[in-house]
């Protein structure tokens, strides 16, 4: 790993500093202020969404939705860390009318996916929890954790999802993370049963441990929505192997499960974890040094050829896990992995990949160097930081300074407002490569992962 790193850390630009990483976020947060559409005293903005026209979903513009993935509590929470860190109270102001918007429109989550973080209730609640902490307004602070409490204890009845994306394994996290600050216990009793849910929807094979998200999805959601080449996935469909990766794959889930049993103590689901980390590892290609993309694999292709580089799908999403599994058990074969995918990712970086070409947290840059980023914080290396340097010096120099639109994550889209696929992802980058001990990730919020500061409480 050493030589790539190295070479990669050769390409930096010019090592970035905490006050142009500020004056970019800057730069961004002022966009947002100018687009934000108002209604009283709550606002939102027009982006790209998808509707349905002529039996398809095609893109469109329009209002954003409520969640934290794409809509107005995502850009709140980017805009309360970032009127935090300027203290400056335009941004705390329009960060408390995205969030207002969030609450109040939070009912219009569709069922499927009501009760997830990144897209139900469990994420708009934790927005308004940090908001309230960032704007020093227990308001809202207590009503970040009324929704949580609310939709965490919801009765699923059997129709829960399981995913990090929509479902339980990105709310468990979550849960323990504000257990850790609060100790209250309906947290953990939370947690528990959506730990129960999961291990209740495992199957198990010779490879391991791993979950048909996919099925589950489609009885719940259109997947043409998400992509048309998952247009004709069905419940049930057992030619299609389980997914691996972060947000819908089984590496997700067993982070879930390893951060549950470790707070828990329970050894079910550490060993579930374990056995789900153990499916994910069979399908690595040690040969092209990758790990496939299962979305592909279908009766002519064995998904083998592609190797994606994200923290949705590949190894991005992959390698954060497993930092975390080194973090907590000291296993050795964890940081194999995690050096494996700082490997591959560091190596799109130096190719130049095209498909990591936006600078999207879901599958752009800027999600790529959240993986060397928590690597940094976690060993202190400082060429993973200097990777971190060179895709912050890039945009800068590429958009920043001419006054170009940041490229989203959405395909067709050259700019995008929201959080993990537009401008207030890129900005929240930005903040927390000039601050990383006082923003926590958004690619991986668990029980450590919370700001270290005063300020926060």
């Amino acid at each position: 790993m050493n030589g790539v790193m190295a070479a990669a850390a050769d390409l930096r630009l010019k090592s970035g500093d905490g006050g142009s990483y500020l004056d970019a976020a800057f730069g961004i947060g002022a966009r947002l202020l100018r687009s934000a559409v108002w209604h009283g005293n709550i606002c939102n903005w027009f982006g790209p969404v998808f509707e349905e026209h002529a039996g398809s979903h095609q893109l469109a513009c329009g209002t954003l939705g409520p969640g934290l993935y794409d809509g107005t509590a995502g850009i709140a929470l980017f805009l309360g860390h970032l009127g935090r860190e300027l203290t400056d109270p335009a941004f705390k102001r329009v960060a408390h009318a995205a969030i207002g918007h969030a609450l109040a429109r939070a009912k219009d989550i569709p069922e499927g996916i009501k009760y997830g973080f990144y897209t139900g209730e469990v994420g708009i609640g934790y927005a308004a929890i940090e908001v309230g902490r960032c704007l020093e307004d227990p308001t809202l602070v207590t009503r970040g954790f009324e929704l949580v409490r609310a939709a965490a204890e919801a009765d699923l009845d059997g129709n829960a999802v399981i995913d990090v994306m929509s479902g339980s394994a990105g709310v468990i996290p979550v849960l323990l993370r504000l257990f850790a600050e609060s100790g209250e216990g309906w947290l953990m009793d939370a947690a528990r049963r959506r730990g129960d849910i999961l291990l209740a929807r495992a199957s198990r094979d010779e490879r391991g441990l791993s979950w048909d998200v996919l099925g589950e999805l489609a009885g719940t959601m259109d997947l043409s929505r998400v992509s048309e080449r998952l247009a004709d996935i069905r419940a049930g469909d057992r030619s299609r192997p389980n997914l691996v990766g972060f947000s819908h794959g089984a590496g997700g889930i067993a982070w879930a499960l390893l951060e549950l049993g470790a707070v828990s103590g329970e050894a079910r689901m550490q060993d579930a974890a374990r056995d789900a980390f153990a499916y994910e590892d069979s399908w690595f290609d040690a040969a092209n040094d990758r790990w496939p993309d299962l979305r592909l694999h279908d009766a002519g292709n064995d998904g083998t050829s592609a190797g994606p580089i994200a923290w949705c799908h590949g190894a991005v999403g992959i390698g954060l896990a497993r930092m975390r599994a080194w973090r907590i058990t000291a296993d050795e074969r964890y940081r194999g992995d995690a050096v494996a995918a700082l490997r591959m990712t560091a190596r799109s970086l130096l190719n130049g990949n095209p498909a990591s070409a936006n600078y999207s947290l879901c599958h752009g840059l800027a999600g790529d160097a959240e993986l060397f980023l928590t690597w940094a914080e976690l060993t202190g290396d400082s060429e993973a930081r200097g990777l971190v340097d060179t895709v912050a010096a890039r945009g800068i120099q590429d958009f920043a300074r001419e006054h170009r639109p940041w490229p989203s994550g959405i395909d067709g889209a050259p700019e995008s407002p929201g959080l993990m696929l537009g401008l207030a992802g890129t900005g929240y980058f930005y903040l927390r490569a000039a601050r990383p001990a006082r923003m926590p990730s958004v690619l991986l919020v668990g029980p450590e992962n919370k700001p270290r500061g005063t300020a926060y409480g």
